[in-house]
């Protein structure tokens, strides 16, 4: 056998909070717990509570590589759970506490959970797990113990309690870097979810890439406020990139609306903060409204929906801060692409570099490979114009969902996104539409995202929703649902003039459909298949 010419180590997430301990102990996780109550904790303080709870883990004599699930927000015991659990050879099932009754259920038995530590306010649903779950050993509720909730479930304890009892040991158990370590469903808007099961390797790869100076860009001069959630996707592995670069870490809980998140900005002085953007136009409001800048803020990063481009706009214009738009999903950990400036872009003049940054939801990274390719599976061109199934691979790409027998890839190891798109020949990609989205209308296409971007950038507008329709005539035709803005004066008819100003005659719904509010999947993208029954005979 060759010997190794480098050494050979392997890549697994407790290293990231032991070289934090280490390197820079003393900087602070900023939290706002379950209680309401802001506390900070050092990195050195957070790694030894970990290895209290791996310690305790271990005592618990389970299977390697038990599913141990987590039901809870951003905050500094949740990030525990990401080091402490994965130190122990275990993979931390990470629910999505907005998922129904069903799907909860679902993912616990599919997971075969044997422990599920859970915040207070997430009490009713450990219940409704209890009751239905026979296999869960015990639940430990992610709190000290007056704040104990007052339910009865198999060995209740609180979090503070349980990490106590930890026999101290320096052991930690042995595992392979190919091993799982979170466990992340999708939405599961077309069917049960879907897990998708992160390995230490694949998550080391894709921090180390997302980190780069041309992708999130995080150095040691940075505070790092996550509101998107540690739940899903790995929040974007934000808890693994921001101690492994010596940055600072401000974990929000349950405090999402606009003044509580524009407070701890300021308070904080966060640099770079991520979230989708119904929380990041709250946050907007609320700074116009008080008249409040943040001068710390640089970049304010945004996936999970396309970038409303007068959204941009105003943070650059009132706040001075860069919105930059990312891609991925669930299946991708979740870096697909991210709009940051090649050198050819950056070169460009400010009005063509903004449009491009703007329309487009970014440019492909190293580890990522892209193509386009048409319903017969045909190869199409990377030429800008082109449209079709946006084709994904990558070190950190979904090979298998969990549970499943058959690979979730082509032959190729090619995954298909679902997702319509373009990509020009210097790899910038965009979304044009969704498979299931796009609306198909006399033999001509029609964008739902182009239709819901314009709807959005009227002023009176907070969100829109396009969605394609039975029609007699047309086969299809969109109809448009909004939500204005609070206290906005604005009728379907003003909203359908507004359109007609701005996009091709054959796009503009006969009708549009006020509603107060829009229906959110679990991952707080509007649910369409919920609007598409609600109006399913309107056109008929």
């Amino acid at each position: 056998m060759t010997p190794y010419l480098m050494q050979d180590h392997a890549l697994r997430i407790p290293d990231i909070l032991s070289y934090a301990a280490r390197q820079h102990g003393d900087l602070n996780i900023s939290s706002v717990d379950e209680d309401g109550q802001f506390r900070l904790q050092s990195y050195r303080q957070t790694k030894a509570r970990a290895d209290q709870l791996t310690s305790k883990l271990a005592a618990e004599a389970l299977p390697h590589q038990s599913c141990i699930a987590s039901l809870a927000l951003n905050t500094r015991r949740h990030f525990e759970l990401y080091y402490g659990v994965t130190a122990a050879g275990h993979i931390l099932h990470t629910i999505n506490p907005r998922f129904d009754p069903h799907q909860i259920q679902f993912t616990v038995e599919q997971a075969k959970d044997s422990l599920v530590f859970f915040d207070p306010a997430f009490a009713a649903q450990a219940v409704e797990i209890a009751a239905k779950s026979p296999f869960v050993r015990r639940f430990i509720c992610l709190c000290e113990k007056a704040d104990l909730p007052d339910v009865s479930l198999p060995g209740l304890i609180d979090y503070e309690s349980y990490i106590s009892e930890a026999v101290e040991s320096s052991q930690r158990a042995e595992h392979s870097e190919r091993d799982g370590a979170f466990l992340c469903y999708t939405s599961g808007t077309t069917g049960d979810p879907k897990g998708v099961l992160y390995a230490h390797r694949s998550c080391m790869i894709h921090a180390l890439a997302a980190s780069s100076p041309g992708n999130f860009n995080i150095s040691p001069q940075d505070v790092v406020l996550p509101c998107a959630s540690m739940y899903h996707a790995t929040a974007w592995a934000l808890p693994l990139i921001t101690p492994m670069n010596g940055a600072r870490l401000v974990l929000p809980g349950a405090q999402l609306d606009g003044a509580s998140l524009l407070d701890l900005c300021a308070k904080e002085g966060v640099t770079l903060a991520w979230g989708v953007p119904t929380i990041w136009k709250t946050v907007l409001d609320e700074a116009c409204r008080q008249h409040r800048k943040l001068p710390a803020l640089k970049r304010v990063y945004i996936g999970g929906s396309a970038v409303p481009p007068d959204l941009k706009r105003r943070f650059r214009d009132e706040l001075d801060v860069e919105i930059v738009q990312v891609w991925g999903m669930t299946e991708t950990s979740p870096l697909g692409v991210i709009a940051t400036s090649s050198a050819k872009v950056a070169v460009m003049p400010e009005q063509a570099r903004t449009e491009l940054l703007t329309n487009k939801q970014g440019r492909i990274p190293f580890g990522v490979e892209l193509k386009l390719q048409d319903e017969a599976g045909n190869d199409l061109p990377q030429d800008g114009k082109t449209s079709g199934r946006l084709m994904i691979r990558g070190p950190w790409i979904v090979n298998q969902y969990f549970g499943h027998n058959k690979p979730a890839t082509d032959e190729r190891g090619w995954f298909d996104t679902g997702d319509i798109a373009t990509i020009d020949p210097d790899g910038y990609m965009q979304i044009t539409d969704r498979t299931k989205d796009i609306i198909k209308s006399g033999g001509e296409w029609i964008s739902s995202i182009a239709l819901e971007n314009t709807a959005v950038e009227h002023p009176a507008i907070a969100n829109a929703a396009a969605i394609g329709l039975a029609h007699p005539k047309w086969d299809e035709r969109p109809l448009l649902v909004f939500t204005p803005i609070s206290d906005a004066e604005i009728t379907a008819d003003d909203l359908i003039q507004f359109l007609r100003e701005r996009l091709p005659k054959w796009w503009i719904p006969e009708a549009a459909v006020k509603r107060t509010d829009l229906p959110l999947t679990a991952t707080g993208k509007i649910d369409k298949k919920v609007l598409r029954r609600d109006y399913e005979n309107f056109y008929k």
